[in-house]
C-alpha cells in the first residue's frame, strides 16, 4: 500500500465536501430525465416519433417527364449513359460514399459506380413533417388549439411599430397606477368582459404551448421537475451539514480544497511539526463532517 493510502481511504468526507458544487444544477441538454421512468409502458410511448420528408431525387415524376422525350444518349459500347436529363454510369464514374473502417470509424471515399447505376440521385430525411410553414398547416395547428382549450378562432394581429417614449421604471408605474386610482370614482368604472382567446402576437400557437408540441428526437430540453426538485433538497442537506461544522473545521476542509500538502493545513512552524498538525486537523474535520452527514441523513 502506498504511503498515504491508508490516510486517503480514511478521508472519504473531505472528498465529498471538495467534490459537491456550491451552485444550482447546470441545465442538462438532453430531453431524458436523471432519474430512469419505470413506468415505459410500451403502449404510451407508442408513436412518440415525429415522421420527416424523405427526399428522393430525381423523383418518379421527374423520371417519367425524361422517359417521354425519348432523347437518350449511348455511348461507343452501347450503354445508355443518359436519359433525358437523367445520366447513367458506364461502369468508370465514381461518387462520394461512406464506409466504416476497421476501428469502426466513419469515412468518406469514392466508390465506383456500377454500369447502368443512375448518378446523381439523393435518398435520405429531410426536414420533419408537418413543420411548413404554409398557411393551411397554421390554421390547422392554430384551429387544433382553439378547439382543444374552447376559445375564439385564433386571430393574429402585428405589433407594428413601438411609440416613441421614455421608459418608466417600477416604483414610477406604481406611482402613476396609485395616481390613477385616487383620481377614478371606482363606482362609475364600467368594463366588459370578452370570450376567451389565443394570444395575437403569434402566428402560431405552436411556438405558444411548446409543451403541447412533438418534437424531433434528440433536441435539448430542460431538467424534468423530480431531478430539480432532489436537487435543490440534496443542496439544502449539504448547506445544513456544512453549517453545523465550526469555523476551525471549515477553515481546514478550505484549506485542503486549494492546499498542496499537509503543510499549508498546519500553518505556521516547522515542517514537520505543520504536517503532523496539519494530518491531526484533517482528519478531525473529516470525523466531524461525516458524523455530520450521518446525523442529516438519519
Amino acid at each position: 500500500m502506498a504511503r498515504h493510502g491508508s490516510l486517503a481511504e480514511q478521508l472519504a468526507a473531505v472528498r465529498i465536501y471538495a467534490s459537491t458544487p456550491d451552485h444550482g444544477p447546470e441545465p442538462m441538454q438532453t430531453n431524458w430525465a436523471v432519474v430512469p421512468a419505470n413506468d415505459n409502458n410500451p403502449e404510451d410511448v407508442d408513436g412518440m416519433k415525429v415522421e420527416r420528408r424523405w427526399r428522393m431525387k430525381p423523383s418518379i415524376e421527374e423520371i417519367m417527364r425524361s422517359v417521354a422525350t425519348g432523347d437518350e444518349e449511348r455511348n461507343e459500347a452501347g450503354q445508355i449513359i443518359r436519359i433525358g436529363r437523367i445520366r447513367f454510369s458506364d461502369g468508370t464514374q465514381t461518387e462520394k460514399a461512406f464506409k466504416l473502417t476497421i476501428d469502426g470509424k466513419v469515412v468518406s471515399f469514392q466508390d465506383r459506380m456500377p454500369a447502368g447505376a443512375m448518378l446523381g440521385t439523393k435518398d435520405a430525411a429531410e426536414s420533419q413533417l408537418g413543420a411548413e410553414e404554409d398557411s393551411a398547416h397554421v390554421s390547422a395547428s392554430n384551429r387544433y388549439f382553439a378547439d382543444l382549450l374552447k376559445t375564439l378562432p385564433h386571430r393574429y394581429r402585428s405589433g407594428g411599430k413601438r411609440r416613441p417614449g421614455r421608459n418608466y421604471s417600477r416604483i414610477e408605474a406604481s406611482a402613476m397606477l396609485a395616481a390613477a386610482y385616487a383620481a377614478t370614482d371606482m363606482a362609475m368604472v364600467t368594463f366588459t368582459r370578452y370570450p376567451d382567446g389565443l394570444p395575437c402576437g403569434s402566428q402560431k400557437m405552436a411556438d405558444v404551448f411548446p409543451g403541447m408540441v412533438k418534437t424531433q428526437q434528440g433536441e435539448s430540453g430542460s431538467l424534468a421537475w423530480q431531478d430539480i426538485v432532489i436537487a435543490k433538497a440534496d443542496r439544502d442537506v449539504w448547506a445544513a451539514t456544512v453549517a453545523s461544522l465550526s469555523t476551525a473545521d471549515k477553515a481546514t476542509l478550505d484549506a485542503a480544497v486549494v492546499g498542496q500538502s499537509l503543510r499549508e493545513i498546519g500553518g505556521e512552524g516547522h515542517i514537520r511539526t505543520a504536517e503532523r498538525r496539519g494530518k491531526r486537523r484533517l482528519i478531525a474535520a473529516n470525523d466531524n463532517l461525516m458524523s455530520a452527514i450521518n446525523k442529516l441523513a438519519a
